[in-house]
């Protein structure tokens, strides 16, 4: 079934706010430790990550530092804004979005681009390949 662009770009944003809401829980501990299954499958076996201070973190460093952070922000607050489609085949899809966080170290941003390589089996049928996040200073 052929989708149009808007239905590509929902189904981003929802997997975007979706995974961005299952780490806010965790981080806050309002996540039951069953939830970091829901992290760890939303990211390809091969996932690497750019932070924005340059380092790359592949998906077996980045899990387990996850998992121990349970509950290590308990009054953070993510929002995500501007989910967009840069890119789209069938087999990939880049997009791009802001995440504004709001915790005990202040507001802080990042401008992201992720590539999603498509998969069924996967939430919104999207799994995280690679993500690179930018910090960015204007307010959100």
């Amino acid at each position: 079934m052929d989708e149009s662009p808007e239905e590509l770009a929902a189904r981003c944003a929802a997997h975007v706010g979706d995974l961005h809401g299952v780490i806010a829980d965790w981080l806050t501990g309002r996540a039951a430790p069953s939830a970091f299954d829901a992290f760890a499958g939303a990211h390809h076996a091969a996932f690497t990550m750019i932070t924005p201070e340059g380092a790359l973190v592949r998906r077996d460093d980045l899990l387990p530092g996850f998992k121990n952070a349970h509950g290590s922000a308990p009054e953070l607050v993510i929002q995500i804004v501007g989910v967009r489609v840069v890119h789209a085949d069938a087999t990939t899809v880049v997009a791009t979005y802001e995440e504004w966080q709001d915790g005990p170290a202040g507001r802080t941003g990042r401008r992201s681009t992720v590539v999603f390589e498509r998969d069924v089996a996967a939430p919104h049928g999207l799994r995280s390949r690679h993500l690179h996040e930018t910090w960015i200073t204007r307010a959100g």
